[in-house]
């Protein structure tokens, strides 16, 4: 693209755009308010350990006339639950940037791009293009870019916070449970408990073994934060905690996330989310916390958004996903 606003688009450079990418998305941050941050050096973990996505043929950057990066997308693809490939873009413009035109142009590459990808053998299910509108107030533009491109809404999710200053009470767990650490041995255990828990979910997409070194490597991954409960051996439900220190240090916030919190199967109905998110939210008083941040999709059939608003969550926005069918190209 070369228009008369001088864009340029290309492909990935490699190393070299890191720390591109990071500025933009640490511009995108501020800007937005999401009290996120990512560093040059957390990118590059992540594309070491990208799944079903090469940065080389699968993204597109685009700069300005001075070769400052304010727009870049990326395509990969999973297979969810249902057996129907799931193409997802992460899809970052700079709030100066965000015309419409850009949008839908980005928009049409990763159509053009998954449909080159996609799977249509015999007994394939279609595959679908899935996209996130962070904010509903807020991103206006995305939200008729999306919908100009033939995207339909099919699922609403809010992000809730919680004020630490109130009063955090935990109730007692079932007596024949208890909560202990999670071993480091067992930390591939634990998620896979979570996976399970989350086949429930709509939207599921499981998550392979080789994506765990990704997450490993990202500040969402703490361990020494995770409330787990222990029936033995077994891993019953958890809450896998996490602060983001540099993001807090960068926005000058004091939050932790409570997300995601899971209770398999057999253990549900038996009030353990409530008892370990309120653990949570005790751990993250004492540590001088002073709110607590998390995700529900608004459909959830476990009752979730209920639970956490008794906990004394409320919403902050809300986000919607977005698809449509991938078409075979023209």
């Amino acid at each position: 693209m070369n228009d008369d606003t001088t864009l340029i688009a290309r492909g990935f450079a490699g190393r070299s755009d890191y720390h591109k990418m990071a500025g933009l998305l640490q511009e995108m941050a501020v800007a937005d308010g999401t009290g996120t941050w990512t560093t040059a050096e957390a990118i590059e973990h992540d594309y070491q350990h990208l799944v079903n996505s090469t940065p080389e043929t699968d993204m597109l950057m685009v700069e300005n006339a001075q070769g400052t990066l304010v727009a870049y997308a990326r395509v990969g693809w999973n297979a969810d639950d249902e057996g129907r490939q799931v193409f997802m873009f992460p899809f970052n413009i700079h709030p100066t940037y965000r015309t419409l035109d850009l949008h839908r142009h980005l928009l049409r590459w990763v159509a053009t791009r998954g449909a080159a990808l996609a799977d249509r053998g015999d007994g394939a299910k279609p595959p679908i293009l899935r996209a996130v509108l962070p904010n509903i107030d807020r991103d206006t533009v995305h939200q008729e870019a999306l919908e100009a491109e033939a995207f339909q809404p099919v699922r609403y999710m809010y992000r809730m916070l919680r004020d630490l200053s109130r009063a955090v009470v935990p109730p007692p767990l079932p007596a024949d449970l208890d909560v202990r650490p999670v071993p480091e041995t067992h930390y591939w255990a634990a998620v896979q408990a979570l996976d399970e828990a989350f086949r429930d979910h709509w939207g599921h997409v499981p998550l392979p073994e080789e994506a765990f070194e990704q997450v490993k490597g990202s500040p969402q991954f703490r361990p020494d934060l995770w409330q787990v409960a222990w029936d033995g051996d077994e891993i019953a439900a958890g809450v896998f905690n996490w602060v983001d220190d540099e993001a807090n240090a960068q926005h000058n916030l004091k939050r932790g996330w409570t997300d995601p919190i899971f209770t398999r199967r057999p253990w549900r109905k038996r009030g353990l989310a409530r008892a370990l998110l309120m653990r949570s939210l005790k751990m993250f008083q004492n540590m001088g916390l002073t709110e607590a941040v998390l995700g529900v999709d608004t459909q959830n059939p476990n009752g979730a958004l209920n639970l956490y608003e008794s906990c004394g969550f409320e919403v902050e926005f809300c986000s919607v996903v977005y698809e449509k069918p991938v078409l075979a190209p023209a």
